[in-house]
């Protein structure tokens, strides 16, 4: 008898590996680092393995008690690090005890003492990082050195874009250790089924327009709100956001009735408001330096939804996707927003649904 876990190992040609994923992340949180580190342990859990994630212990005592409860991810091993384990280099020490205590087969850290102590200890190790071009911490270069290492080296880096990969790389990075992989997507949460159940927008009129993530300003907020002020027959819908730029955000609304701030719901609730839009936006600023290398966790999430995609043009996201699957509109241009919703709006039924299925593949 071959079960199902046995059979994918097969597939792969595998033995199923123990893999620990470390963060000092706590569950429960709605940033977006928290959400792919976990979301990548549970696609090793999918894909065959025994994952543990070694992080710090969450706040509430529903995610105490089910840890993955907020993402979709029940069948992860969690181990919280002890209160009294400091910040940075003591708790990479820890988690590097912990990895090695469980015989490990590979590590994979968002944390760059924890890549540095598990790759010292013949851990095999990847780091991910998103460090920013400019970034020159000293920890920066300390974790890069141990990829020229001729004994024990960090094993890979993955990270999201060439041009972060160039900076690494003129930091002492190996450049033959340094993978480029977008943020990923659970295509089984997220894509788009034949019923997609009741709309979770309630008397919300139509057409939504619907940004779902952080609000701060360089993720394009700005421009929603004025795009709001142009089109009042088109409901701009935000979901998302930490308590304090949620309280901000209404504000700005209060005089826009087709501005809508829904707040923040856990991950696993996101798909179904994606597949009850009429379009999806993705509105980053051209400002930020962020621009030249984002790779949006929402990307992946709104391609594997089926629902059109409306993007800024900045060439980060030019890096991931084309006009096949998404419409593109000016950054920071509230009225080229607007022209490109309307656009997009005029094409019923909804089309192109297999084709971002098919792109959000290669994020998955």
């Amino acid at each position: 008898v071959v079960y199902p876990d046995d059979a994918r190992r097969l597939v792969r040609g595998t033995r199923m590996k123990q893999i620990c994923v470390i963060s000092e992340l706590q569950p429960g949180s709605s940033r977006a680092h928290a959400i792919n580190v976990i979301k990548t342990a549970g696609g090793f859990q999918r894909a065959g393995h025994d994952v543990t994630v070694l992080c710090r212990a969450p706040d509430d005592a529903a995610h105490f008690q089910d840890p993955g409860r907020t993402y979709a991810e029940p069948a992860l091993n969690w181990q919280f690090a002890p209160a009294a384990v400091a910040p940075g280099e003591a708790f990479g020490e820890w988690a590097t005890a912990q990895a090695a205590s469980v015989g490990c087969d590979l590590v994979v850290a968002r944390h760059f003492e924890a890549a540095i102590e598990c790759a010292k200890a013949g851990l095999p190790t990847v780091l991910e990082t998103h460090a920013y071009v400019g970034d020159e911490r000293p920890l920066l270069k300390q974790t890069f050195a141990q990829t020229q290492c001729s004994s024990n080296p960090l094993t890979a880096i993955s990270t999201i874009s060439h041009r972060l990969r160039d900076y690494y790389t003129s930091l002492g990075a190996n450049p033959d250790r340094i993978h480029i992989i977008p943020d990923g997507v659970d295509i089984d949460l997220f894509a788009r089924p034949a019923d997609i159940g009741e709309s979770p927008f309630e008397s919300t009129p139509d057409p939504i327009a619907l940004y779902a993530g952080h609000l701060y300003d360089y993720k394009g907020i700005p421009t929603i709100i004025d795009a709001a002020r142009l089109a009042p027959d088109i409901s701009f819908c935000l979901l998302g956001g930490l308590p304090a730029d949620i309280a901000c955000a209404r504000t700005r609304a209060a005089n826009l009735p087709n501005l809508h701030v829904l707040g923040t719901v856990d991950h696993r609730d996101v798909p179904r408001w994606l597949w009850h839009a009429d379009c999806l936006l993705l509105p980053p600023s051209a400002t930020e330096p962020s621009a030249n290398w984002t790779s949006p966790v929402k990307l992946g999430e709104y391609l594997a939804s089926g629902t059109p995609i409306i993007c800024s043009d900045i060439p980060a996201l030019r890096d991931w996707v084309d006009e096949q699957v998404v419409a593109w509109f000016n950054p920071d241009d509230a009225e080229s927003l607007v022209a490109s919703t309307r656009h997009l709006l005029q094409r019923k039924p909804i089309t192109g649904i297999q084709a971002r299925l098919t792109r959000a593949q290669e994020f998955s």
